[in-house]
């Protein structure tokens, strides 16, 4: 038995340290052996030696040679190291040569998922289903393809496929029915799911994230403390929390950091970064700025902004949009005729996406969506711009390098507080949140079915930012203004626990109304029917408070929040010099509330110095936030980039 034989035998056997000593010899014999530097290839993949494995068989020979096995194989390890876009194009030479391969068409598939490019993954999967209906792999994918396209029910059934082989994707069918609006379902799920796999930090973190939207205060701090146990460990290469949950949640700062920082590798290694980038000179002489988001439409980053785009100096800057998600309405409409260009992005890939960004030649990139639902870091990380900044939609740490900085102000993080992350900040001038002309609502009481004549308190906050200090502290306050009402936005879904956490508290049903979702106008009306918004403590509102305070209702903060989620609430107030809000922790929040609730006649000076204070400081002003973005990219980034693209005797 000649070498390559007994090398054969022995990996056959399983034998695969004495197989690798037998190949070696074997090649060095043979080295233009190909059948032989593929079965030694497979042996390495089967030891997770991905990358000694391209090095045996990626030739330009193989290419254009190669059978489908060495080309599967040689896919198969590119997709193991995160190399999707090349692993995509072996796919495609492979669905090319064998149409009728239904592995050739897998591949093609996963990879388009990871390239974001969702449509053309769905044809390649149903086409590999089609060949081969009981290839589970594939129903996994087509899941997640469809999942990204918003598709629930569908994704659910192919995900429910593929767990009869893949049992953790019972907790993409958890995230289905999350996304689709069934919490009290997902959290039944993602519990089964965590009993299945307990050590799984993705699992405990959106369990917990689900039981928060639910108002289960009396399970989440369970999950969480799960959770930060868990993060205290290694995790497995795909266990990947979301960044959005985890900043989210109750969890020490130095894990978040961590876990981002985590997560941010695991992206960067999956992708391969363009060349670099210099800023353009152009005979205009103009700075290109770009806006990367998928909510420029009825979402509260998209109908918060809808003004700002328009609102930037057309003589200094030319102003672009690339939309990852396709959106119809009034704020989409403001926003494509707001700006120079605007790029549909929906089905593109993010190689894709990157590579218009770079082809257009902006010189700023601008991403408004973080680690939020929808958004596409990896088209970050590609690096299509010279200089790429993170504004308004994640405002939290992000742990990107491949972000120069992270647009802030000086209230949501203070100059003094030590910086736990890795991110370089650029302080905007007053308050990072954009300014969009508000048409104020109408006080109108009766259809609420609000009392007259007493104050009536309020918070319309998402219930994954309540908590149960927070709901102890409003029942505290009723308790101190006897005549007070308060109303909550509580989704159906999260009654239940809302109440059992309000019963706790002691908090009195007859003065309680908790309200639905309506439309924005009449959230406007319901806003301006109320007397003075009551903030959360460990994710205040940001979009909800400039939405409140637009229709006359102010907006008490607390502080001593240690996170900028926060501190959203307080930096409006500090901007408006509304200190009066202010609230320098539990005690004063409440004592100040109750003061407010119990004299109407403070409460109606407030309200009329909000509203002069709004007018006076341009808190809807979409010029304000531009030219202090506009600002802050000339002064900090300044000259190189206006001397790149203004020419030397413009630069300043």
């Amino acid at each position: 038995m000649n070498e390559a034989a007994r090398a054969r035998a022995l990996h056959a056997a399983g034998e695969f340290a004495a197989a690798e000593v037998m190949y070696r010899s074997a090649l060095r014999a043979r080295p233009d052996d190909r059948p032989l530097r593929r079965d030694f290839a497979v042996l390495l993949m089967q030891a997770r030696r991905e990358a000694e494995a391209v090095s045996l068989i990626d030739d330009p020979v193989t290419l254009e040679q190669g059978d489908a096995d060495t080309l599967s194989i040689l896919a198969l390890c590119l997709r193991a190291m995160g190399r999707y876009d090349r692993s995509g194009d072996i796919a495609e030479r492979i669905t090319l040569r064998e149409p009728t391969l239904s592995l050739g068409w897998l591949l093609q598939g996963s990879a388009q998922v990871r390239q974001g490019r969702f449509r053309d993954a769905e044809a390649s999967l149903r086409r590999c289903i089609g060949i081969e209906q009981a290839l589970f792999e594939a129903w996994h994918y087509l899941g997640e393809s469809l999942q990204a396209q918003g598709r629930w029910d569908e994704a659910i059934a192919a995900y429910a496929t593929s767990a009869q082989q893949m049992p953790a994707d019972a907790f993409n069918v958890a995230l289905c029915h999350e996304y689709a609006g069934r919490i009290e379902l997902a959290e039944r799920h993602y519990s089964a799911v965590q009993r299945m796999m307990p050590r799984r930090a993705d699992v405990l973190a959106r369990l917990a994230y689900a039981q928060a939207m639910l108002c289960l205060h009396d399970r989440e701090p369970s999950s969480s403390s799960a959770l930060a146990d868990v993060l205290d460990r290694p995790l497995a290469d795909d266990d990947a929390p979301e960044p959005f949950v985890l900043a989210v949640l109750d969890l020490d700062v130095a894990t978040k950091a961590a876990a981002l920082g985590r997560h941010s590798s695991r992206i960067r290694r999956s992708i391969e970064p363009l060349p670099p980038t210099r800023p353009a000179r152009r005979p205009d002489g103009r700075i290109h700025i770009a806006y990367l988001s998928a909510d420029l439409g009825p979402h509260a980053v998209g109908e918060l902004s809808c003004c700002h785009f328009a609102a930037h100096d057309r003589g200094r800057f030319r102003v672009s949009a690339y939309s990852l998600r396709s959106h119809q309405g009034e704020a989409a409409e403001v926003i494509r005729t707001g700006v120079d260009s605007f790029v549909e992005c929906d089905g593109l890939g993010d190689e894709a996406v990157a590579e218009a960004i770079r082809a257009d030649g902006v010189d700023v990139l601008i991403d408004m969506g973080g680690f939020t639902h929808g958004a596409r870091p990896a088209v970050l990380a590609r690096r299509p711009s010279p200089l790429q900044l993170g504004w308004l939609g994640f405002i939290h740490g992000h742990q990107a390098p491949w972000l120069d900085a992270l647009l802030l102000d000086r209230h949501v993080w203070p100059g003094s507080r030590h910086w736990p992350y890795e991110d370089r900040i650029m302080l905007l001038e007053g308050c990072l949140f954009p300014g969009s002309p508000v048409a104020p609502g109408t006080r109108d009481r009766a259809r609420f079915g609000l009392p007259e004549d007493v104050a009536v308190l309020a918070s319309f906050n998402n219930t994954h930012k309540l908590s149960a200090p927070l709901i102890q502290a409003w029942s505290t306050i009723l308790g101190l203004a006897p005549e007070a009402h308060l109303m909550v936005y509580v989704p159906n879904s999260a009654r239940k626990g809302f109440l059992r956490q309000w019963d706790s508290a002691g908090g009195p049903a007859e003065r309680l109304h908790m309200v639905e979702q309506i439309s924005a106008k009449a959230q406007a009306d319901r806003a301006a029917s109320c007397d003075l918004f009551l903030d959360a403590f460990r994710y205040q509102g940001g979009a909800t408070a400039m939405n409140a305070i637009g229709n006359g209702l102010p907006v008490l903060s607390r502080a001593d929040g240690e996170s900028p989620l926060a501190r959203l609430s307080l930096s409006i107030n500090r901007f408006l010099g509304m200190d009066e809000l202010v609230c320098d922790g539990l005690d004063s929040y409440v004592e100040l509330a109750a003061a407010f609730a119990n004299d109407s006649g403070r409460l109606s000076r407030v309200r009329a110095k909000l509203q002069e204070r709004a007018v006076s400081c341009g808190l809807f002003d979409p010029r304000r936030v531009a030219s202090s973005i506009e600002q802050g990219i000339l002064s900090t980034f300044g000259e190189p980039l206006a001397r790149a693209s203004f020419g030397d005797s413009h630069g300043q």
